[in-house]
């Protein structure tokens, strides 16, 4: 599954780098994105559960057009998320209060079909859709809890190398996979491309949190992310 994904991917991007003919253009996008984790917290529940982190992502894009406004975006991405929680609890008379901080570093590569259509001068409005290939370089988090000034704990893990229910199993991959739709709005050379990407490869190993095969697409252990994008074509080529 996973080698038959990444091949795909793979033919998408060789196939869009060599099917360009007319413009070509070079450019910088920066952005805001909202990677959400769907997952099992419990073996035994039907439910999944959510986890919502804010970041940002930086990059470079490739985009060329084909024919008659069809054309390829893509682009090479570096991206930072986290979450910050604060959580308070009490036993008796004593209050704790525990804070638990994630930090996710990663890498993507959007390929994305798009059609391009002149709505105003020198206005364009694109619609798009097409996979994306994340790679995850750290996930991180800390676990700190306090009694009054007190810290009674403040243990620091890897997500990468988390086994929760001990069965030998790493739980997360470091890869993902998503499949994207969106809009964008070009005037000049400035643009903004907003859109949804859907997780269609299961972030997890373990079973435990993903369901099984057979279950629905909204059933299964994945990374989805909403994002929005302001960018600028840097270089035109003919």
């Amino acid at each position: 599954m996973k080698k038959t994904t990444l091949m795909a991917i793979l033919f998408l991007f060789a196939h869009a780098i060599s099917a360009q003919e007319g413009t070509t253009y070079l450019g910088f996008n920066l952005g805001f994105t909202e990677p959400t984790e769907y997952y099992r917290a419990n073996g035994l529940s039907d439910n999944l559960s959510k986890f919502v982190m804010n970041g940002v992502k930086v990059g470079f894009i490739y985009e060329t057009n084909i024919i008659k406004g069809f054309g390829v975006s893509m682009s090479l991405n570096y991206a930072f998320a986290a979450h910050a929680g604060k959580y308070e609890a009490a036993t008796g008379m004593t209050a704790y209060t525990t804070r638990e901080d994630r930090t996710f570093h990663y890498l993507e590569l959007p390929v994305d079909w798009q059609y391009k259509f002149l709505i105003a001068k020198h206005t364009y409005l694109a619609v798009y859709t097409g996979p994306t290939l994340q790679v995850g370089l750290s996930y991180a988090q800390r676990n700190r809890s306090k009694l009054g000034e007190t810290i009674i704990t403040d243990d620091r893990v890897n997500l990468y190398k988390v086994d929760e229910d001990h069965d030998d199993i790493i739980d997360r991959n470091r890869l993902n996979v998503t499949w994207g739709v969106g809009l964008g709005l070009q005037y000049k050379r400035f643009f903004i491309r907003g859109g949804y990407d859907f997780g269609i490869m299961p972030m997890y190993r373990d079973r435990f949190f993903n369901y099984s095969a057979n279950d629905g697409w909204n059933r299964k252990g994945r990374l989805d992310q909403w994002q929005i994008k302001l960018g600028i074509y840097l270089w035109e080529l003919q």
